[in-house]
């Protein structure tokens, strides 16, 4: 993590760091196109394999996937693209990514540049339904590993996923970048390119000056790069990862072969990021428990807690959702996003259209839950004020609102959201009370409507 973005976060947790003064401000709201708005995605993967780490041997990876000539012998993950563009529109999705290169190397799309490819050119199925759908599409390419035998002789370490191909000046897979990247855009013109990931290393670089002089018109993010501010200005938006509802910002996961940094907290990286960014930005987290668990979470509305939290704070969610060998979206997450999306479509446009209010702490001063398992965010839409109750723990409720100070002095009226059914407001002099009833407790987020 860079320094300085360490040393914000590091004082964000601390007790005494921030201290909620005076009242919000609105920001000023923008004509944006889909890459500046707050909104939900998801990321369709076709990294995951049953029995085999994330940290795996690549050169036994590579022999299981050969035939007795040394050829690419595919045998999965397929894909179903039509029905993963369908479940996109279903979710009520505003963009969504196809990984077509993952670390493994093996190419998604039609490339002249290697035959470690894909028979079909998936890609192109995914690039014309999603266009079709009218959902903005991106394609996911990894850039600093990349195990396809034909760099065996440049590979540094060909027995470990993280085998840093990219990182020095090796001209061959540069101009294999380069000229895969053309193919991409010339073939399928995508809307954005989503890099993994960012570092201070050669194939970022080349990857940032390829896009900048050739395509300045792909929106272009990297995973990872929310963590660096020398990205902040080179990016059409800046991402990162966020896999709890809550918790502490970093962790540290132990597998069978590898120990690795976790970033945690939605609610804490939300917030961090709300207060410090002014750039557009996106979080991302697995459908499932992890990325090498596409079972459930123990909890189907922790995923739902988080978009609220995350697009409520003006970022993007992106889901991570596995492909199984054949093609096919693991059930469970099939369900999980069935789950999000009845949740999702209809509160939609209080989310994309919304832009944050700025406050100084990690909550509004002047709103206060008298429940400690709910947080709120506040947001502007249309001219009134959106006030978010997220409720972190599932609790049944109700819940009281007290409203106070200047912002909230005008508050003519309060009406639930989506449901359009106007709550009563208790006054008593300067300071309000708005009372959520057990029954008008959403399980992720009530959102209430202040008219000014």
């Amino acid at each position: 993590m860079d320094s300085s973005i360490a040393l914000k976060a590091l004082a964000w947790v601390l007790p005494t760091a921030v201290a909620a003064a005076g009242a919000p401000t609105a920001r000023i709201p923008q004509n944006r196109p889909w890459w500046k708005r707050p909104g939900l995605g998801i990321m369709y993967q076709i990294e995951y394999r049953p029995g085999m780490d994330w940290e795996r041997d690549f050169t036994v990876f590579n022999r299981s996937m050969m035939d007795d000539n040394g050829r690419l012998k595919f045998n999965g993950p397929f894909c179903k693209i039509e029905d993963w563009v369908n479940l996109s529109r279903k979710t009520g999705v505003d963009y969504h990514i196809m990984e077509i290169k993952w670390h493994d190397g093996i190419c998604y799309f039609n490339t002249k540049l290697t035959e470690w490819k894909t028979r079909t050119d998936y890609a192109g199925e995914f690039a014309k339904l999603s266009r079709i759908g009218e959902i903005p599409f991106m394609f996911y390419y990894s850039s600093i590993y990349d195990h396809n035998p034909q760099f065996d002789s440049i590979q540094p370490n060909p027995h470990s996923t993280r085998s840093w191909i990219g990182m020095k000046r090796r001209p061959v897979y540069e101009d294999y970048l380069r000229g895969q990247y053309r193919e991409i855009v010339e073939q399928y013109r995508p809307d954005g390119m989503w890099i993994d990931w960012w570092w201070p290393d050669r194939s970022t670089k080349v990857t940032l000056n390829f896009f900048a002089k050739n395509y300045p018109d792909v929106a272009l993010t990297f995973n990872g790069s929310n963590y660096f501010p020398r990205s902040y200005n080179r990016l059409y938006y800046t991402s990162g990862e966020a896999h709890d509802l809550h918790g502490p910002l970093l962790k540290f996961l132990k597998t069978e072969t590898a120990t690795l940094p976790v970033f945690g907290s939605a609610w804490k990286w939300a917030t961090l990021i709300r207060h410090f960014f002014d750039h557009p930005w996106e979080l991302v987290t697995p459908a499932g428990k992890w990325w090498q668990d596409p079972s459930l979470r123990s909890n189907v509305y922790e995923i739902v807690r988080m978009a609220a939290i995350i697009m409520a704070s003006s970022g993007k969610l992106c889901i991570g959702a596995s492909a199984q060998l054949d093609g096919f979206i693991y059930p469970d997450q099939v369900k999980q996003l069935s789950i999000l999306g009845d949740w999702y479509r209809p509160r939609k446009n209080l989310f994309t259209d919304a832009t944050p209010l700025e406050y100084s702490g990690r909550e509004p001063s002047g709103v206060k839950a008298d429940n400690p398992n709910f947080k709120i965010i506040a947001c502007l839409h249309n001219g009134n004020i959106l006030i978010h109750v997220i409720n972190m723990k599932g609790a049944k409720g109700p819940v009281a609102l007290h409203l106070s100070g200047k912002l909230f002095s005008e508050v003519k009226a309060a009406t639930l959201k989506p449901q359009g059914r106007d709550l009563k407001i208790d006054r008593s002099g300067p300071k309000l009370k708005i009372v959520i009833s057990q029954e008008d407790v959403d399980p992720a987020d009530t959102i209430i409507s202040l008219a000014m």
